[in-house]
C-alpha cells in the first residue's frame, strides 16, 4: 500500500470517528467536523462535501437517535412538530446553495453559532421564552424545523445546531430531550438534503461508503456518553463545542473568501 493511500485511509477513519462521535454526543449531525476534513485533507469541492456529509449523517444520526431512544426516550410529539417544516427547509436549502456562495453562507452561520454558544454558556438555566401552548407552540416548533432544515440542506451540517439550542432556549426542553429530538429530525432532513444534492451531482459515493462504517459506531458511542452525563454538564459541553465550531467556520470561510478575492484581483491585473 502506498503512503498516499495509507494517509487517505487514516483521514477517512478520523473523519468518520470524529464526525460520528460529535453527532451522538451533541445531537447536531457531525457535518461541522466532517466537512472541513473533506474539503481540506480529502480535497473535495465545497458543494460535494456538503452532499457527501449529509449522506453520512443519515446513518450516524439514525444510529445515535436509536441509542437515545433506548437510553433516555424521545419526545415524539416534538419530533412530529418539527419534521414537516424541516423537510421543506432541507429541500429549499439544498437547492439554494447551488446558486449562492457556500463560503459566504458558512461565514454568516459561523457568527450565528458563536452567539448561540455564548448564550448557552452564559445562561444555562432551562426556561421557555414563550409561555404558550397549542397553536402558538406548534408555530414556534415549525419555525425551528424550517430554520434547521434550511441550514441542513444548505451547509450539510445536519441542522442540529439550530434544533438543539432553539428547543432548549425557546421551548424550555431539557438538553438530553432536545438532542434526542434533534437526531430523529436530522435523519429525515439530511435525507431530503442528500437526495437533492445527489440530483445535482454533489456527492462523493466512494467517500460515503468509506466513512459511514466508521461513523456509525462512533455515533452510538457518542450518544451513550451523552446519556451518562448530567444535563447541565452536557449543555456546557454543547455550548463550548458550538463556540469552537462557529469560530472555525467563520475563520475558514473568511480566509477562503480573502484568498479568492486576491486571486480575482491578480487575474484582473494580468488581463
Amino acid at each position: 500500500m502506498t503512503a498516499a493511500r495509507e494517509r487517505r485511509r487514516s483521514i477517512v477513519a478520523a473523519t468518520g470517528a470524529s464526525g460520528g462521535f460529535f453527532s451522538g454526543l451533541t445531537g447536531v449531525g457531525g457535518g461541522a467536523i466532517m466537512i472541513p476534513l473533506m474539503t481540506g485533507a480529502l480535497k473535495m469541492r465545497q458543494h460535494t462535501a456538503h452532499g457527501t456529509s449529509l449522506f453520512i449523517i443519515i446513518a450516524t444520526a439514525l444510529a445515535a437517535a436509536i441509542t437515545y431512544q433506548v437510553r433516555t426516550g424521545v419526545n415524539w410529539a416534538l419530533v412530529a412538530t418539527l419534521l414537516p417544516s424541516s423537510i421543506a427547509g432541507a429541500y429549499a436549502g439544498a437547492r439554494l446553495v447551488q446558486y449562492l456562495p457556500a463560503m459566504r453562507l458558512r461565514q454568516v452561520f459561523g457568527v450565528f453559532l458563536l452567539l448561540v454558544g455564548v448564550r448557552m454558556l452564559a445562561f444555562r438555566e432551562v426556561a421557555s421564552v414563550f409561555d404558550a401552548s397549542g397553536a402558538v407552540e406548534a408555530g414556534i416548533g415549525a419555525g425551528i424545523g424550517l430554520a434547521g432544515g434550511i441550514v441542513a440542506g444548505a451547509l450539510g451540517v445536519g441542522g442540529g445546531a439550530i434544533f438543539v439550542p432553539a428547543l432548549v432556549l425557546l421551548m424550555g426542553v431539557s438538553q438530553h430531550e432536545a438532542q434526542g429530538v434533534s437526531l430523529w429530525v436530522i435523519v429525515v432532513a439530511a435525507g431530503i438534503g442528500a437526495w437533492t444534492h445527489a440530483r445535482h451531482g454533489s456527492v462523493d459515493r466512494e467517500a460515503v461508503l468509506a466513512i459511514t462504517p466508521v461513523a456509525v459506531p462512533s455515533g452510538m458511542l457518542g450518544a451513550l456518553v451523552a446519556s451518562w452525563l448530567d444535563g447541565d454538564i452536557l449543555q456546557r459541553i454543547f455550548g463550548v463545542v458550538v463556540v469552537v465550531v462557529g469560530l472555525q467556520m467563520l475563520l475558514t470561510a473568511t480566509r477562503t473568501l480573502r484568498r479568492e478575492a486576491r486571486m480575482t484581483a491578480k487575474r484582473k491585473a494580468a488581463a
